[in-house]
């Protein structure tokens, strides 16, 4: 093993990076046969899982991209995986791309990434087939558009969508912790000593319509997840507790302004009641922190704060920020798992595994900004 270890890094250390690494590169660094290299990355059966995870972590370490076009010959299919995410500077929708693309490559695909940018018409331009990129499925992060939609444009080619996907039956789906995590958002802020709330970002996304039911609907469902949890508790909320806000750092900024301005805030004060602020994301929270720290606000002294989706700068702000942490590199595990399955069903001309529904595992995770004084 030694030995193979010494091929493996010799190889690297001396390869010319601009020459494609080839299938007799990684069996050379390996010890293995081009053979049972070529199984390992495609995924065969007659691959040992130690050596299969081997020969695939000397791959990716040597930077080895598969062939498309032989691979389209050889097996009808491209091994590219497209994966259109809503917004680049969205740290949420970057990790979903970032582990959505090792997942590919683990598993001897590439992800092309491309961003909608919110748009429904960027998202139907991007799941149409393309003579120019041939894929093999589609990957789509809180779309814009309805389930007929993706059926209709995608054209027979496996889709799986991620967001809140309630609504969404016939394409495959993982849906996002809406109503479970901001239940237990509440719960907790409950139990920490806040009698009143605020909610920050109730809004929809993008301005949203009501009646139009896609993976974009966040903000009503987690919305009326709080509300019915208050309401348990005997708290109904007025309309101006309802901070309509983008989700941005920006918009916690706006709402934050609007809540200190607002007469029902400078009563809490006055009255020594500790104000519960549910951020339906952890940017609304970053923005949020930042504002009340500037007026003087101190957290989680007069105000105590949770996010969602929680997002790795949510460990580091000042004060640490509560949130609603959504597991993304497993909900990556499961999602590329699922897609290759209906790519290699599609390919060999069997039937392509029903449509499934999960949701991505979560937890919340207490920290300093909604702690007890």
């Amino acid at each position: 093993m030694n030995d193979m270890n010494e091929q493996h890094e010799h190889a690297a250390d001396s390869a010319d990076m601009s020459t494609p690494v080839t299938l007799a590169d990684i069996a050379k660094a390996t010890g293995f046969s081009q053979m049972t290299v070529s199984n390992a990355l495609r995924g065969k059966p007659n691959v040992s899982t130690a050596n299969r995870e081997r020969i695939r972590q000397v791959a990716r370490e040597m930077g080895y991209q598969a062939n498309a076009a032989a691979m389209m010959l050889r097996n009808r299919r491209s091994g590219i995986i497209q994966v259109v995410v809503d917004d680049f500077e969205v740290p949420f929708h970057a990790r979903i791309a970032k582990y959505l693309t090792q997942e590919a490559v683990r598993h001897g695909y590439q992800a092309v990434v491309r961003q909608s940018s919110s748009s429904e018409r960027e998202e139907i331009r991007a799941i149409r087939p393309d003579p120019g990129l041939v894929y093999d499925g589609i990957i789509l992060d809180a779309p814009n558009i309805t389930e007929d939609q993706v059926i209709g444009h995608v054209q027979g080619k496996p889709a799986l969508v991620i967001g809140d996907c309630a609504s969404f039956t016939r394409v495959d789906s993982m849906d996002t912790a809406c109503v479970d995590g901001v239940t237990e958002a509440v719960e907790h802020l409950w139990r920490q000593g806040c009698r009143s709330f605020r909610i920050f970002g109730a809004q929809r996304p993008s301005g949203q319509s009501s009646a139009h039911e896609t993976g974009k609907g966040f903000g009503v469902r987690r919305t009326a997840a709080i509300e019915e949890t208050l309401r348990a508790h005997g708290i109904e909320l007025a309309a101006a507790q309802r901070m309509d806000c983008e989700w941005t750092m920006a918009g916690g900024r706006d709402a934050t302004r609007l809540m200190l301005d607002d007469p029902a805030w400078k009563a809490d004060v006055a009255a020594g009641r500790c104000v519960g602020i549910v951020c339906l994301s952890d940017v609304i929270a970053l923005g949020a922190l930042g504002t009340l720290a500037a007026a003087g606000v101190a957290v989680p002294g007069m105000a105590k704060i949770t996010g969602f989706d929680g997002i790795p700068m949510a460990e580091y702000t000042n004060p640490p920020l509560t949130t609603v942490e959504m597991d993304v590199p497993a909900m990556a595990r499961t999602v590329m798992q699922r897609m290759i399955a209906m790519v290699e069903a599609k390919a060999k001309g069997e039937p392509v595994p029903p449509a499934a529904h999960e949701s991505i595992p979560y937890r919340l995770v207490p920290r300093a900004s909604s702690a007890l004084r």
